[in-house]
């Protein structure tokens, strides 16, 4: 158990992450709040206040029915009184998942290693900008780490209790929700079961495998409706259509540009008068280019998305912050991977307070992952439950990683990953274990941070 003077040390942290949050909308206007995707979310949030249905408002007028993209984040802007409140219900969000991460953490590894989490979690570059923007991050973040965070509290469990089983239900809907939010979402399904899977298997299978079943379908039960919608009202039979714009004019283009030695704008450009004139706009269609390119240049597909995942996995924020922090010093920073380095690094030392927030970054995202290495290294490999605690997070965020592995990869794409990461961090450099006795009943440590536990 924590003592007050160790949760009194997790509010505190939780408290500097609500004030880092908020100290963005110290700004007299919501210019940098309302760039990038908010073009996209707030008409369509305005839609949905007058009545539109999912479609944007234009002019007073409502719109076609829209199925560029998943509907979750604009009904969550238009639940909202003003952009502001939104602003800052996602700086609650953020502080108040610091704190349940750090409070997770702590419970089974120790208070030091809760407290690394937490800390990590907290000043996390890239969490701060984009949370502090009307863009979708915080939310898909928060719902995403929740349901995982759930999952992991029932495998801890070990055994089947009726409380165990209300947080893998109410995981599998916070997955359902996070679906709604953004589009790689629709991998979330397949995590729903996890927990009944190894914490009840062993108890009762008929009763762990109605569990499972239940917790997918609820979890991919707003995808499929969706979908139905979709293809109903715009005869799309997909989650949404910039994924697979996305996948064609970046992924598919950045291909092409690394194979034929071309810049990529014009590859882009090329791509999108060639749909153009054979008329192939359809989502199926340009997935079908799409994979026809991927196939014909293997290696230089590999590559690709080989340099996009180190890109996500280590990239600063660079544009948005430099619109946070003040002028524009450092010029347009927004260049696809495949441009010089130098010319990114030239931007950069344009402005020294960018350039000493960037090198934070980097060290910052360095230490995290030494620390998850460290994690894995020491993993006890012979607990499976044990091991399950650290693989289930590991997987999401390099799923997430993984599903921004392309030419438009962008520090933004991080944010979903960062919280499993800023955990096994915590876990790698401060935590704690048990013998191999108390980790297989799956109890909590005891010891906190005294001179008679084990060094994880």
């Amino acid at each position: 158990m924590r003592t007050r003077g160790q949760a009194a040390w997790l509010v505190l942290i939780g408290i500097a992450a609500l004030l880092i949050r908020l100290a963005p909308l110290a700004r007299h206007d919501l210019m940098f709040q309302t760039g990038w995707d908010a073009a996209d979310y707030i008409p369509l949030a305005e839609g949905i206040e007058h009545g539109c249905g999912f479609a944007r408002l234009v002019n007073g007028h409502c719109g076609s029915p829209n199925a560029s993209r998943p509907p979750g984040y604009p009904y969550f802007v238009a639940l909202m009184p003003n952009l502001r409140t939104v602003l800052v219900i996602q700086a609650i969000l953020g502080a108040t998942l610091c704190v349940w991460l750090g409070w997770f953490v702590s419970g089974r590894w120790g208070i030091r290693a809760g407290l690394l989490a937490e800390t990590l979690l907290t000043i996390d570059i890239p969490t701060i900008v984009y949370g502090a923007m009307i863009m979708s991050e915080a939310t898909f973040q928060f719902l995403l780490t929740g349901a995982i965070l759930l999952q992991l509290s029932a495998i801890i469990a070990a055994e089947w209790t009726w409380r165990a089983t209300a947080r893998g239900i109410a995981a599998a809907v916070m997955l359902a929700a996070a679906a709604m939010i953004r589009p790689t979402g629709i991998l979330l399904p397949l995590f729903a079961p996890i927990p009944f899977l190894i914490s009840f298997r062993r108890t009762n299978w008929l009763r762990a495998s109605i569990f499972m079943v239940l917790a997918f379908v609820i979890a991919i039960s707003t995808i499929l409706a969706w979908i139905a919608r979709n293809r109903a009202v715009a005869g799309v039979s997909a989650m949404d259509t910039d994924s697979a714009g996305i996948l064609y004019y970046y992924d598919a283009a950045g291909v092409l540009s690394y194979a034929t030695h071309r810049n990529f704008f014009e590859v882009e450009a090329d791509l999108r008068r060639r749909s153009e004139e054979t008329h192939v706009l359809s989502t199926g269609g340009i997935l079908r280019d799409s994979l026809e390119i991927f196939v014909q240049h293997p290696i230089a597909t590999a590559v690709v998305i080989g340099r996009g995942l180190i890109y996500v996995a280590m990239v600063p924020a660079r544009n948005e912050l430099n619109e946070l922090i003040g002028p524009k010093n450092g010029g347009p920073l927004k260049v696809p991977p495949s441009s010089d380095v130098l010319v990114r690094v030239r931007q950069v030392l344009h402005s020294p307070t960018l350039t000493a927030l960037v090198l934070v970054q980097l060290l910052l995202i360095g230490f995290i992952w030494l620390g998850v290495a460290r994690a894995l290294l020491r993993n006890d490999w012979m607990s499976k439950r044990q091991t399950a605690l650290l693989l289930i997070p590991l997987a999401i965020a390099l799923i997430m990683l993984g599903c921004a592995a392309g030419p438009d990869a962008h520090s933004r794409f991080r944010v979903p990953a960062i919280p499993f990461l800023a955990m096994l961090a915590g876990i790698g450099w401060l935590g704690l274990s048990k013998d191999r006795e108390v980790l297989a009943q799956g109890g909590f440590v005891s010891r906190i941070a005294s001179d008679r536990s084990i060094a994880y």
